[in-house]
């Protein structure tokens, strides 16, 4: 009985050795099928190849030989059992590995939105879409108020960029572009499917000291504004005791939101030249430039008118004020008889001649007006413009 138990020890002890390997080649036999082929390797055939390698490694070493008698099936058995819990082991460690390891190496990129056909129907044959701002320009707290004429270029302009990009990469190339642009101390742009862009934007912070001339200081005054007042005009502050010119640098209050995509039935507005800019007038603030010396005065005062003045001189419409203040008005004709007035001057196939001496000097040999494009005269019968 004592040889026995001798017998499955000594067994037990060099099937550990002899099925380690046999049970670590049958885990990677696993592992390359389930890659491969993407298959499990059976449980049973990996036990029994590892058991049957183990008993076959044994013998071909002369550790057990057949001629043992009685003593051989005790210990092929042992080993043979040892293998088979090696095998069972390796096999389904194998399975677990191949199960586990990724077979797809490709990526999965999260896109993020874009534009919306609409948009991408209005791409140019290089592939860029045009970016339009969708209303006013935004404000940031705590910043200084837009310029209006800065404002009013931001709501003018387009700005091209790359189709193919999402949304949060045209809304980065936006912003990189109007902070080089215009020097904006900072922006913020939202961009929708459709390809228009809500801008929120602060002036440089530096813009209202740089734009100083010397001896001259900024001052803020509070009153009524007329509209159309933007940054660039001149007007004239008057006080108690003196009147004031002073360059308009901003103006504090907003304009109101204006619909883009209404249309304009008031054609005598569009004429005007500040139409649809700068404020649309009421109380406000206005930052002006001003002498060193006026700043004080209007700072210590609460008592002031404020009025635009001419930013230039037209000599032509001044001449033709003065003559019809003088009685004289001036007008157009273009046919008919001389008239009593003087000639001023007259244009025959494109050519300009002027009155040099008395009246009717530019008609030349000429006795009517049949012979002339135009003819400008100045006289008391003169009426309103034949145009």
């Amino acid at each position: 009985m004592t040889g026995l138990p001798y017998d499955i020890l000594i067994a037990v002890a060099y099937g550990l050795l002899a099925g380690f390997v046999p049970a670590v080649g049958t885990g990677l036999a696993a592992i390359g099928l389930g890659l491969a082929l993407d298959r499990q390797l059976s449980l049973a055939v990996g036990a029994i190849a590892t058991a049957c390698l183990a008993v076959a490694t044994t013998l071909a070493l002369g550790v057990i030989t057949l001629e043992s008698g009685g003593r051989t099936i005790p210990q092929l058995l042992s080993i043979a059992s040892l293998a088979v819990g090696l095998g069972l082991v390796a096999t389904s460690q194998g399975n677990q590995i191949a199960t586990s390891v990724p077979r797809d190496r490709r990526h999965t990129f999260v896109s993020g939105p874009t534009l919306t056909a609409d948009a991408i129907d209005a791409v140019d044959a290089v592939g860029q879409v045009t970016i339009r701002p969708s209303g006013p320009i935004r404000e940031f707290d705590g910043y200084p108020s837009v310029p209006a004429t800065l404002e009013y270029r931001l709501e003018s302009s387009s700005w091209r960029l790359p189709a193919d990009l999402q949304l949060s990469a045209l809304e980065s190339r936006l912003e990189a572009r109007l902070r080089t642009n215009y020097d904006l101390a900072r922006t913020d742009v939202s961009i929708d499917g459709r390809g228009r862009a809500t801008i929120t934007a602060a002036p440089p912070t530096a813009s209202l000291a740089s734009g100083l001339d010397a001896g001259t200081r900024a001052v803020t005054l509070s009153g009524l504004l007329p509209a159309g007042l933007a940054g660039g005009d001149v007007v004239s502050i008057v006080t108690e005791d003196r009147q004031i010119r002073a360059d308009v640098l901003a103006v504090g209050n907003r304009p109101v939101e204006r619909d883009t995509n209404a249309e304009i039935t008031d054609t005598a507005e569009t004429d005007r030249p500040w139409a649809g800019r700068g404020i649309v007038g009421g109380p406000g603030q206005l930052t002006v430039a001003v002498e060193t010396t006026d700043a004080s005065a209007l700072l210590e005062t609460s008592d002031y008118r404020i009025f635009v003045r001419p930013s230039g001189d037209d000599h032509e419409f001044e001449a033709a004020t003065l003559l019809a203040a003088a009685g004289k008005p001036m007008r157009t004709i273009t046919d008919g008889d001389p008239p009593d007035e003087e000639t001023l001057a007259v244009e025959r196939d494109g050519r300009w001649q002027l009155a040099t001496g008395d009246s009717g000097a530019a008609t030349g040999d000429s006795d009517d007006y049949g012979d002339i494009d135009r003819a400008f005269v100045v006289g008391p019968s003169a009426g309103a413009s034949d145009r």
